[in-house]
């Protein structure tokens, strides 16, 4: 139980460098229709012929740039350009909104104005990614950027797929940003390869998570777990060795977010014991100052047979210190690090906490098994009951341990015991023991 309850999960931060409004809007170039004025970022019209065209971000580019035609919406286009030299979302929103609608503009307008809210939306608010992903969609599909535009807008729009877990779209989409740009850097090998490893194709996912680990130089802790992890179930075990010793091997002791970021790859990639002892290192030296840093330390002790106290400890000194945001998963954490150092006291508040912040019924399902332990059987029952009604993954358990409030040393309620030990045996894992234990009361 203890082991199965936790896995870090690889996550994913975008990394996009977002253009800035006034500059994306005019191009930083001849305006998007040809007028005889152009105009710098802060909305004053200059020569066109004084404005020098970017330089190339992407130099092998197979795509031919679209021409500008003249604009046959001038006012609508202005007052787009107004709105993102200000910096005004709402009104970029909308001044972009009713350049898409307009008939009359340009495959060139709709793209830039689809391509503006995309990050304008990604500006307000990086977690939402709907919006962003429509209006990126719309602006690639349109086909109006530049090419600077295009494939920047590309590559991000790749990162937001992978952040909503769209893993097969991800792949088709930075697949075809290498394919028309020439470019595999770290950030093509990160999102194909965690889209490959998301997808189980860990055979294909290996070369870019190994590629993307290479040039990250362990930056990234996610990249080394799953990189451990494709070598393992491809059954490349001495790479998968490989990995983690290069990932567990010292860095500069004068470095402190170098060590930092060694204690992390540490415990994604497992080394329970190294993480734990890089993790009192570093408390000593006043440098544990941040979620992941805790997180790495209490992980690793709770994974540690006999350290759980530990663990404990490091939670509770992350919550005082405010560095630590207590949710559900933090207190089944805490009631799983007290439960197994035998503090049941402690283990019941954690969960108790823990339980009105979960969307399931797993921490109720620990309140029911501790409290029977306890003798509290009364309540062992209702948090049970209130398991299953929430749902839990391992309902089998539940009925066994409800079976167990309903026994003779507890809440000796006959009907109701041999009721939950039949729903018990309908789960295969639990089938033995719970028709052993009908047998031993003669029940039918």
């Amino acid at each position: 139980m203890k082991r199965n309850y936790y896995q870090m999960l690889a996550a994913w931060v975008m990394a996009a460098a977002v253009v800035s409004g006034a500059e994306a809007a005019t191009g930083g170039t001849r305006d998007k229709f040809k007028s005889e004025n152009c105009q710098t970022p802060d909305g004053k019209k200059i020569d066109c012929d004084a404005v020098e065209k970017p330089a190339a971000k992407f130099p092998l580019a197979t795509r031919v740039e679209p021409a500008f035609p003249k604009s046959k919406i001038s006012k609508q286009w202005e007052a787009l350009v107004k709105a993102v030299t200000a910096g005004e979302a709402n009104a970029i929103i909308a001044a972009a909104q009713a350049v898409i609608d307009n008939p009359d503009a340009s495959k060139n307008e709709k793209s830039e104005a689809a391509y503006q809210t995309a990050f304008t939306y990604l500006k307000l608010d990086n977690t939402a990614l709907a919006k962003p992903v429509q209006y990126a969609e719309l602006a690639i599909a349109t086909d109006g950027l530049n090419n600077n535009q295009h494939y920047t807008l590309m590559l991000v729009l790749s990162q937001m797929l992978l952040a909503q877990k769209n893993y097969e779209q991800a792949l088709v989409t930075i697949d075809r940003f290498a394919r028309d740009t020439g470019v595999n850097d770290l950030a093509v090998e990160k999102v194909r390869g965690n889209s490959l490893f998301r997808l189980g194709r860990y055979a294909e996912a290996a070369p870019a998570l190994q590629k993307a680990y290479d040039l990250d130089k362990g930056a990234d802790p996610n990249l080394g777990v799953m990189l451990i992890e494709s070598y393992n179930k491809t059954g490349q075990k001495s790479k998968a060795d490989a990995v983690a010793a290069q990932a567990g091997s010292p860095v500069d002791s004068g470095d402190a977010a170098a060590q930092v970021q060694q204690l992390l790859v540490l415990a994604n990639t497992k080394q329970y014991a190294k993480a734990a002892a890089a993790y009192d290192s570093l408390h000593a030296q006043g440098k544990i100052t941040t979620p992941a840093a805790y997180e790495a330390g209490y992980v690793s002790y709770l994974f540690l047979d006999g350290k759980e106290a530990q663990a404990a400890k490091i939670i509770n000194e992350g919550i005082a210190k405010g560095i630590i945001v207590p949710d559900a998963t933090v207190y089944n954490q805490l009631g799983q690090a007290n439960y197994y150092s035998n503090n049941a006291d402690a283990a019941i508040q954690a969960w108790t906490k823990g339980e009105a912040l979960a969307k399931d019924g797993e921490q109720n399902r620990m309140l029911a098994q501790i409290y029977c332990e306890e003798g509290r059987y009364a309540e062992c029952k209702a948090q049970a009951q209130k398991a299953l009604s929430r749902g839990v993954k391992d309902k089998g358990a539940v009925y066994l341990t409800l079976a167990e409030s309903e026994s003779e040393d507890g809440l000796n309620n006959r009907t109701a015991m041999i009721a939950a030990l039949k729903e018990a045996a309908k789960y295969p894992e639990y089938q033995d023991e719970a028709n052993n234990r009908l047998r031993q009361i003669n029940a039918k």
